[in-house]
């Protein structure tokens, strides 16, 4: 048997079809004769007689309709109790989202439109691993004040050249004059030698050799020997220290320590792994669900979930007190520290005895760094009783996106200061853009005694991959209606053909202070390793400079110009030229020369400068 409806294949006793759940032929067959119709009237199956053989069985009754609508409910109702049930179960914690929004504010992969244009981690890793050179100049082109116009095109150079690998270095720092080199000093570092010129004073070069048998020439010199004989200093001892401390120095050079002798990245590292403190502070959180909430992000409205916190004043202390017992307890943070003091103390010790003896009152240097440690936790207790005194608890409506990034936060809270007691609300609306903290609204206001102080602060930025834009305002207004200072800051770049431009302002009652603005090209680029910038002109304008100096103009400005360059070394590092003077060896007569060689020198530029000045 085959059903006439679908065509699906049937067994002789189905009375309606598996597949598409009509009735068999049979069955209306038998379904009507129950309602009292007679065979004739049951029409035949496709390719059969009509009518119907008396020795068929005798079908079911028909369900009533109501029985099977009621069947659907049912049937309903249960996938939609099991929908709810496992949406409920997937659901996350209310404190876990709260405090995944905050914990990622600022994530790994976020977009960094300063990275992705300039590739500024290269540059600072460059910094320290890779021969470069550093140059930049700023000249003076115009000012309202007459006298200072005089001065027009002069200004400083400077350009400092490093070798790591063959431990060379030379700085040189010129002044300009009429876009020329008024005066000019260089200094060079290699082999082991010290060398200093001032060409347009000297013809010498000065020279210290400050290798293996450096204590002995200091001795034996004509003029810094009888000196250093009739003082305190150790010259042995002052010569071995300078050998261990350039020996430290390459050290933390070498392991990249250099920039953060006390290891403070790390320490916050070993924290941030080790410390209960932020554990306990988040489990002490109470966090429940609020209302709902529409904020703009990423220039658009989005529905946000609420979520009401209450931070407790004893969390917030606990907090605080876990911190910072973890930081004064660490062991390689006191022993850095305790690196650091040794140094400093070998040249105290070195250059005047009586001084670290002052200094350490009997004590050695692990019982004086024990001492200061003490006393910076009695200090650290007494602020965190005066914060125990001061703090109250915090009431926060938090909301949250569908992405689980933080959209809004404002709170209340008090603080009782000498008695009195001051209100504080506070806002944050982070808007989104290229990465979540790009546009921003913060508000934070003080009241005391209907007495209130505000502060807001406006961030708005765009980022396309070649245009940035960054704008800052900062307003403070204070309890008088005109107390109010304003802080602008605007900055843009744009990656197509380098130009950039800056303005910051700051006013006062509705009063400009100080403005700057500046603007160039970005001329040469390669990411993490050569930035070339032409700054074109870098104005400022300072009206309140003129009120406050007298006879000058109310409408002070100045017009600046220069660059700035930096690559990989290029250029040889060479020794400053002239005559080579040991300053150990050279006698008060060479000294008296080098002297009057120098005076010599300063009238010639003193000359030229009054020649223009007239």
């Amino acid at each position: 048997m085959k059903c006439s409806y679908c065509g699906s294949e049937l067994n002789e006793q189905d009375q309606a079809c598996p597949f598409c759940g009509k009735a068999t032929a049979g069955g209306e067959a038998e379904g009507r004769m129950a309602e009292g119709g007679s065979v004739s009237e049951v029409p035949a199956p496709m390719g059969a007689t009509a009518g119907f053989d008396k020795a068929s069985p005798e079908p079911p009754k028909k369900k009533p309709a109501g029985k099977i609508a009621a069947i659907a409910v049912a049937a309903a109702a249960v996938i939609g109790i099991g929908a709810f049930a496992v949406v409920k179960m997937t659901e996350k914690d209310p404190k876990e989202v709260v405090i995944a929004a905050f914990e990622n504010i600022y994530t790994e992969d976020q977009v960094s439109p300063l990275e992705e244009l300039f590739g500024v981690s290269g540059f600072q890793q460059y910094a320290t691993a890779v021969n470069q050179q550093v140059e930049m100049e700023l000249m003076l082109d115009e000012c309202s004040e007459e006298t200072v116009n005089n001065l027009s095109g002069g200004g400083f150079r400077t350009e400092f050249k490093y070798d790591k690998e063959n431990q060379q270095g030379a700085f040189d720092l010129s002044i300009l004059f009429n876009r020329m080199n008024l005066i000019t000093m260089n200094a060079y570092y290699g082999d082991e030698t010290i060398m200093a010129a001032v060409p347009e004073l000297s013809g010498k070069v000065f020279t210290l050799d400050v290798s293996e048998g450096l204590v002995e020439r200091l001795e034996n010199s004509p003029t810094l020997g009888p000196v250093l004989a009739s003082s305190d200093i150790d010259v042995e001892a002052l010569a071995d220290f300078y050998q261990e401390y350039m020996e430290w120095i390459q050290k933390k050079i070498e392991d990249g320590t250099a920039s953060d002798p006390y290891g403070l990245k790390d320490a916050w590292r070993r924290y941030q792994e080790g410390s209960k403190a932020q554990e306990n502070f988040k489990a002490a959180l109470t966090v429940e669900k609020a209302e709902k909430g529409t904020f703009r992000m990423d220039g658009k409205d989005v529905n946000c979930k609420g979520y009401r916190v209450h931070i407790s004043k004893d969390s917030m202390i606990s907090f605080l007190e876990t911190s910072a017992d973890f930081f004064l307890q660490d062991e390689q943070l006191k022993e850095n520290f305790l690196e650091n003091l040794r140094m400093s103390l070998r040249m105290l010790e070195i250059t005047s005895q009586s001084d670290v003896e002052y200094i350490l009152h009997g004590l050695s240097v692990e019982e004086h760094l024990e001492e200061n440690y003490e006393e910076v936790r009695d200090a650290v207790d007494d602020a965190i009783e005066e914060l125990d005194s001061a703090l109250s608890d915090v009431e926060m409506l938090v909301h949250v996106d569908s992405k689980g990034r933080l959209a809004c936060v404002e709170g209340t809270t008090s603080l009782d200061i000498d008695d009195e007691t001051v209100d504080v609300e506070f806002y944050v609306n982070l808007q989104g853009g290229s990465y979540l903290t790009q546009n921003a609204q913060i508000e934070v206001e003080l009241a005391q005694d209907k007495e209130n102080v505000k502060v807001e602060i406006a961030k708005k930025g765009t980022y396309d991959g070649t245009q940035l834009t960054n704008d800052w305002e900062v307003d403070w207004y204070g309890a008088e209606e005109d107390d109010h200072y304003s802080f602008t800051l605007s900055n843009a770049y744009s990656a197509d053909d380098g130009g950039f431009t800056v303005e910051g302002a700051v006013t006062a009652a509705d009063e400009k202070i100080v403005q700057i603005a500046a603007e160039g090209v970005v001329s040469e680029l390669e990411k993490g390793s050569v930035l070339h910038m032409d700054l074109d002109e870098i104005r400022i304008d300072a009206p309140s400079a003129g009120q406050m100096l007298a006879g000058m103009d109310e409408n002070f400005y100045l017009v600046l110009s220069g660059e700035y360059d930096l690559r990989p070394l290029e250029d040889e590092i060479e020794e400053p030229s002239g005559e080579k003077m040991d300053v150990l060896a050279a006698t008060e007569s060479d000294w008296q020369r080098v002297a009057m060689e120098a005076y010599m020198g300063i009238m010639d530029i003193a000359s030229q400068l009054q020649s223009v000045i007239d």
